[in-house]
């Protein structure tokens, strides 16, 4: 599948400093691996490029509709409830219906725990954009503005 680009995800693209053929990267990967997770309309593929993990949302076509990144490294699973939420997203490599979870994320040699969409089944782990734009990128910039 080739992502297709419309002048406002081009627009966003450049505003997060990504590139549409990193982005184009991940939907290739993630088709190919099924390692992605899909509520039936729009897919969200990840891939770690580098020091950061590049999301690409898109639908069936291969339009992308959105773009992010973070540059946290997504470590285990950590159980914190024994009724966990079940989200509208589905692990496409599992066929399983994924939770709203914790997982262990590291960045620059610390590691707290941070919601995401968890795969029970497979353990992978995803994290939505409003996360990743908003509450992701304030952490990461508190944990560089310490180590300055």
């Amino acid at each position: 599948m080739d992502a297709k680009f419309s002048a406002n995800a081009k627009d966003l693209l450049g505003k997060r400093g990504l590139k549409e053929a990193d982005v184009a990267d991940v939907i290739k990967t993630a088709e190919t691996s099924h390692r992605k997770i899909t509520d039936g309309k729009v897919s969200i593929a990840k891939k770690r490029i580098g020091e950061v993990t590049i999301y690409a949302v898109y639908d069936s076509h291969g339009n992308v509709e959105s773009a992010y990144s973070h540059r946290m490294v997504l470590g285990e699973p950590v159980k914190t409830t024994d009724e966990p939420e079940v989200t509208k997203w589905e692990c496409v490599h599992c066929k399983e219906k994924a939770i709203a979870g914790t997982v262990n994320m590291t960045y620059m040699g610390i590691t707290r725990s941070g919601p995401a969409v968890v795969c029970q089944k497979c353990g992978d782990s995803w994290v939505e954009e409003y996360l990743a734009t908003k509450t992701i990128a304030a952490a990461e910039g508190l944990f560089e503005k310490k180590k300055a």
